[in-house]
C-alpha cells in the first residue's frame, strides 16, 4: 500500500548524516508507515480526483484516485434543481444549493477544479468544513456532465484535491526520533527500540527485555518520545478511521 504524503521530515543525528540514501529511504519509509498505521490511518494525505454526478433521481458518481482508498463513493453533488438535493432532501432537513459540492473528506487542499476542460480559477471557490466545496463567483456547478468523456474534454467536470489530514509538526518531529532509532538498528548501532531478546545478562545483572511485537499490538514503538505523541493522538489506539453505514441508505450506481 502506497503510503501518505505530508510526512517530510529532517532528522539531525550524526548516524543520519553519514548514513546512505538506501538506509535513511529504509528508515523513514519505515516510521512514517509506523505512525501512519498507529495513529489510525488518519494522518497525512493522498492525491483524489473525482467527477461528480446527481440527477433529481438517479444519483452517481465516478471515482478515480491512486488506488489507496475505497473505489467508489456517494452521493457525488449535493444539490438538486433548487429545492431538493441529490441526498433526497426532504421538507425539514437543510438543502444545499448548486453552488455547493460534497467530496469524500477531509479535503486538505483543492489542487484543480476542471470544466469543460478549462480550469476554474481558485478565486471561484473555497473549502468549507474540509468537506464542502463551496462556489463564491455566483455561478453553480454543472448539474450534469458526460462520464464517457476524457478528464480534459468537453461535457467533463473534475476536481482534483488532496485528502487528508496534514501532519502536525510534533508528528514530524516523533517521525524523525523513530527513524533515527530504526536506522541505527540496521545498522547494528545501539538503539533505544527493544530487540527481540527476552532475558540479557549484564555484568552479573538479568535484565528482562520486552517483545517489540507486543509493544505494537499496543499501538506503542517503545520510544517514549513518539509513544507519548500517539497517546496523544491517538488514546483509543484506533486502527482506522471511525465509519458509519446505513442499511436504509438508498442505492445508487457506482463507476469504478
Amino acid at each position: 500500500m502506497a503510503g501518505p504524503d505530508g510526512w517530510v521530515i529532517a532528522p539531525t543525528a550524526e548516524e543520519w548524516e553519514t548514513a546512505s540514501d538506501v538506509d535513511k529511504e529504509y528508515a523513514t519509509t519505515m516510521a512514517v508507515h509506523l505512525l501512519w498505521t498507529l495513529t489510525g490511518r488518519v494522518l497525512g494525505t493522498f492525491p483524489a480526483a473525482v467527477r461528480p454526478c446527481f440527477g433529481t433521481q438517479e444519483h452517481t458518481t465516478a471515482w478515480r484516485g491512486n488506488g489507496v482508498r475505497d473505489g467508489y463513493w456517494w452521493p457525488g453533488l449535493v444539490a438538486g434543481t433548487g429545492t431538493s438535493g441529490a441526498c433526497g432532501c426532504a421538507d425539514g432537513c437543510d438543502c444545499f444549493g448548486v453552488n455547493q459540492l460534497m467530496l469524500p473528506g477531509p479535503v486538505a487542499s483543492v489542487t484543480r477544479v476542471l470544466i469543460d476542460g478549462v480550469v476554474v480559477p481558485s478565486s471561484a471557490y473555497k473549502v468549507k468544513d474540509r468537506r464542502w466545496l463551496f462556489r463564491t463567483d455566483g455561478q453553480g456547478w454543472p448539474q450534469a456532465q458526460d462520464l464517457t468523456a476524457a478528464d480534459t474534454a468537453v461535457g467533463a467536470f473534475l476536481v482534483e484535491y488532496q485528502r487528508g489530514v496534514p501532519v502536525p509538526a510534533a508528528g514530524l518531529v516523533a517521525a524523525a526520533d523513530l527513524a533515527v532509532d530504526l536506522l541505527r538498528a540496521r545498522l547494528n548501532k545501539p538503539c533505544k527500540i527493544p530487540s527481540r531478546a527476552q532475558n540479557v545478562s549484564r555484568q552479573g545483572i538479568e535484565v528482562q527485555l520486552i517483545d517489540p511485537y507486543t509493544l505494537f499490538e499496543s499501538g506503542l514503538t517503545g520510544l517514549p518520545s513518539v509513544d507519548q505523541w500517539i497517546s496523544a493522538v491517538n488514546p483509543s489506539r484506533l486502527r482506522s478511521r471511525s465509519r458509519v453505514y446505513s442499511p436504509d441508505a438508498q442505492r445508487v450506481s457506482r463507476f469504478r
